[in-house]
């Protein structure tokens, strides 16, 4: 008899928390004793200032009660764009990954389907690391595919693979061939758009089969249906010959005792779940053993007992090592021959099987293996909690819960309205208002907890307030306030609090944190750089790295898609590295896009002087070309007016954006010539229009804006004001990153006859790998170091070269550059080695240093326009000019003048090289 359990109330329900009234109360009675113990002793209830105590303490519990609720309850909303859905980045954003070895994208390409005619036209796949060799002949420097000349050196290039297929059986007839062709189309679209950072799809290769034979005489039990138990033998040999991959649901997934990070390991995929346990032992078998084929068919339902069975090899040039060892060769699927015989009998009877029947189960359990397939594509995403939407924010007037005694509720005064009363009253109205509008801010503060903290928060405030309500003769208590826009009334009571900026950072470094990453090293840098404005741009870099943080992470091994062939696609385009858009917003450049960055918004003007020496000058453009800020004094350097230009830049930003906006407010009250705003100096032309100039840190005027075509209306200034500081905040840059992939500049194995040769290599100190192509100066990819013939260096595997243009504001400081160079080895997979170059010059009016970047950058256009194509006859060349373009990369550096650390010198460090202490 079960043991009878009785529902009982506990006695005790003190929580000790701000849901537990009586600990408020006492721990507020605690308080009242301290302070002042000495003057107050009645702390009965009847007492007023216990009364106003316990009306506290009950909007505290409900507070308290409204910050307990479900999770899913407080996060929802009645407004869809700031529901919980819209929150957080769902599981199937933030977990899975793109391929990162051999078992991932084998998931990939067992998941492709051919709809609706074939939904599994690949029952299973193995990548496998192709041996691709390289010969050089140490004395001539030529490279070839075969062994050359007379003293040979070689290296295996490395992040090749071949694909080798095991199609679905129904592709194997001759009408299919133009299917096995589309199966094949999909897994390279699927490679290349999932391809990692240096590496190759060379081949898909149909897997090669080796015939054997089972023979088995196989006693059932007596109610067993012996033509579907021979089709479920069947199955079961042919499972274990060539293991197939079954899809799962994400139920089915937990039921097997997966977490949810293990679930989603690896790539999303259209058909379910692939358990990778399963996967890995999915392998194509070096050997057949009969022990393995006995114990595989007495698992079938309806086995009794195995009287006889032996296996053989069908091809007789096979040997077989044994009678229950059978050898697979390599690269080869085994497979049930048509030698293979199978018996079956109910005891001493022997069974006759109808073939017919049997393939019609064979065809059943099919159509059951697909509709699981089908429910597992079906279920792939854990669904997230409904939450009901409450009304978390709504506060209701303390007021109205003091006893009508005491004349502050909605009812007023009850009795005789004296003057006096009146003037209690009034005054402890006026009181507990402070209580009221503080309890209403935490009340607003809960509510807008789900948009502070949201991946895709947009609130430009850290501090909230809501108007009070229902509040009898408020107007006669308070002035200029204004309830019916809540953002106003927030400003007028926290403004001077709410330091939006700060607040605002650190909810970020909180969210970002929760993905362990980091963005304290990065801010220390550009506190060198930026200023005061640091905070704001860095508060740009960080919402744009979360906004995109579910690429970032997810592809942040992957390549660029080189057979995506539209210009689009090519150049003035997105599709580059991922790893190139994680360094990017980690190091806080605006735009990651693969363009022409020698074409500045930048212009360098030359002129000739009147004393015959050159001078310089330079402006800025806008994105529409027209020009926002130029220069008012000439320089004899190119590197001094560049420096005036990066020093205009600076001072312009150095105002932050709540400072400029009560500066620009001041002015439109009361507008006066020369009024400084910031750095930003307003002047008065002729005919009462306006334009400004840019002072630097002494006060005297570095650049104008509008000077030849200025403002006519405050209102004009003010908006042209506004849009000069954001646009050097948040859209001007200079900067960008290239990436170049070395093994895609190797030719094709098969085609590389047609490229005009695989190459040569030049003997100098280093080799020189150029295709046919007689280059001087200094090489670019290493195959040897000192002697070719001590040792040969594989100058395409695991190798990138990062370009990045040395002439950008930030790029000329050391400090960033060192700080750069760690971002870019830390986040490149760490078995691939950088060669990092600050290069270039803009393409403008001066063009006295060297063009490299503009030649790069059009060597590159090309062969990434002719690799995409597949444009072999004229790949070899644009390879060529490539190859020569990179090797003509030079690093750039700000100029300086050589300072001995022992001289007297009082002057400024900036610029100068001490001699045992400065890095290049």
């Amino acid at each position: 008899m079960s043991e009878n359990k009785h529902i009982s109330i506990p006695k005790n329900v003190e929580t000790g928390d701000q849901t537990d009234f009586h600990f408020l109360r006492r721990t507020g009675i605690e308080y009242i004793e301290k302070l002042g113990g000495k003057l107050w002793t009645d702390y009965n209830s009847h007492d007023p200032g216990i009364t106003t105590l316990e009306v506290l303490s009950y909007a505290i519990t409900d507070l308290g009660m409204r910050m307990n609720l479900n999770t899913a309850d407080l996060l929802a909303s009645k407004d869809a764009g700031k529901d919980i859905q819209s929150q957080f980045l769902k599981a199937t954003e933030i977990l899975p990954s793109r391929p990162l070895n051999d078992l991932d994208y084998r998931k990939l390409f067992i998941d492709i389907s051919l709809e609706p005619d074939l939904k599994r036209p690949i029952l299973n796949c193995w990548l496998v690391p192709r041996t691709e060799k390289i010969y050089v002949d140490c004395k001539t420097g030529t490279m070839d595919f075969n062994p050359i000349g007379e003293k040979t050196g070689n290296f295996n290039v490395k992040g090749l693979y071949d694909l080798y297929v095991d199609y679905s059986e129904e592709l194997d007839t001759d009408e299919d061939r133009c299917k096995k062709a589309n199966v094949n189309s999909g897994i390279l679209e699927r490679y290349h758009a999932n391809r990692g950072l240096c590496e190759d799809l060379v081949e898909i290769r149909e897997v090669q089969t080796q015939k054997v034979a089972v023979c088995a005489r196989i006693g059932l039990v007596n109610k067993a249906d012996e033509e579907l138990v021979h089709a479920k033998v069947l199955k079961t040999i042919n499972n274990y010959l060539a293991p197939e991959v079954p899809f799962y649901s994400l139920k089915q997934m937990l039921d097997k005792g997966r977490t949810t990070d293990e679930i989603f390991d690896g790539p999303l995929l259209e058909n379910g779940f692939i358990d990778t346990e399963e996967l890995s032992k999915s392998q194509l078998k070096k050997e057949i053993r009969l022990s393995d084929i006995i114990s595989e068919i007495m698992k079938v339902d309806g086995v009794k007992e195995i009287h006889e069975i032996s296996i053989a090899g069908c091809d007789q040039m096979n040997s077989q090592a044994s009678d229950w060892l059978i050898c697979i060769e390599d690269g080869k699927k085994p497979e049930l021959c048509e030698l293979s015989s199978f018996s079956y009998t109910k005891g001493s009877l022997p069974l006759n099987i109808n073939d017919k029947k049997v393939q019609e189960y064979v065809k059943t359990l099919k159509k059951e293996e697909d509709v699981l397939r089908d429910d597992a594509g079906k279920d792939k995403e854990p669904v997230l909690p409904k939450g009901t939407t409450r009304d978390i924010g709504n506060y209701a007037s303390i007021l109205n819960e003091f006893p009508d005694t005491y004349g502050v509720g909605i009812s007023g005064i009850i009795g005789d309205k004296t003057p006096g009363r009146e003037a209690l009253a009034k005054q402890m109205k006026a009181y507990l208002l402070f209580f009221d509008q503080i309890l209403a801010g935490y009340f607003r503060h809960l509510e807008k907890v789900k948009e502070v903290l949201s991946i895709n928060g947009g609130l430009k405030r850290t501090y909230f307030t809501q108007a009070l309500k229902n509040i009898r003769g408020f107007d006669e208590l308070v002035s200029g306030y204004d309830t019916g826009n809540e953002d106003t009334l927030t400003d007028a009571l926290y403004k001077e609090l709410d330091n939006s900026v700060e607040r605002r950072n650190e909810v970020l470094d909180h969210l970002i944190a929760r993905f362990a990453e980091t963005f304290s090293d990065y801010t220390f840098v550009m506190k060198s750089l930026y200023g005061k404005s640091t905070d704001e741009i860095v508060l740009s870099n960080k919402e744009n790295f979360l906004k995109e943080y579910k690429f970032l992470s997810k592809d942040r091994g992957l390549g660029y898609n080189y057979t995506l062939s539209s210009d689009k696609e090519v150049w003035n385009t997105d599709n580059v590295s991922g790893v190139q858009k994680r360094i990017a917003r980690l190091l806080g450049i605006k735009n990651y896009t693969r363009r022409n960055l020698s074409q500045s918004p930048v212009l360098l003007i030359k002129t000739q002087g009147s004393n015959g020496k050159a001078n310089y000058t330079w402006k800025i453009k806008d994105a529409d070309n027209a020009i926002i800020l130029s220069s008012v004094n000439t320089y004899e350097i190119e590197y001094a007016a560049t420096r005036n230009l990066n020093e205009a830049i600076y001072q312009t930003i150095q105002i932050d954006q709540e400072d400029l906006e009560n500066a620009l407010k001041t002015f439109e009250d009361d507008p006066e010539e020369n009024t400084l705003i910031g750095n930003i100096q307003i002047r008065f032309s002729a005919g009462g229009n306006y334009y400004f100039d840019i002072l630097d840190e002494d006060g005297n005027v570095m650049a104008n804006h509008k000077k030849t075509n200025p403002y006519s209306t405050v209102k004009d200034l003010m908006t042209g004001i506004r849009a000069i500081v954001n646009y050097f905040k948040y859209d001007f840059t200079e900067e960008g990153i290239f990436l170049v992939e070395h093994l895609m500049l190797k030719p094709v194995l098969k085609n590389y006859k047609l490229m005009g040769g695989i190459g040569c290599m030049k003997v100098g100190k280093t080799f020189k790998v150029m295709y046919d192509l007689e280059v001087t100066g200094a090489s670019f990819m290493s195959s040897c170091e000192e002697d070719c013939e001590t040792d040969i260096f594989d100058p395409y595997s695991y190798r990138i070269s990062v370009v990045l243009p040395g002439f950008a504001y930030r790029f000329q400081d050391p400090d960033f550059r060192r700080y750069a160079e760690t971002v870019i080895r830390q986040e490149i997979p760490a078995h691939i080695l950088a060669k990092i170059c600050w290069v270039g010059d803009r393409m403008s009016e001066v063009q006295t240093a060297q063009s490299d970047l503009s030649e790069f950058e059009t060597a590159f256009r090309k062969y990434l326009t002719d690799k995409s194509r597949n444009n072999l006859p004229d790949l070899g060349s644009s390879i060529q000019d490539l190859l020569a373009a990179l090797a003509k990369l030079n690093n750039i550096y700000r100029p300086g003048r050589l300072l001995d650390c022992t001289a007297d010198d009082n002057d400024s460090l900036d610029g100068k090289i001490i001699l045992g202490q400065s890095n290049l």
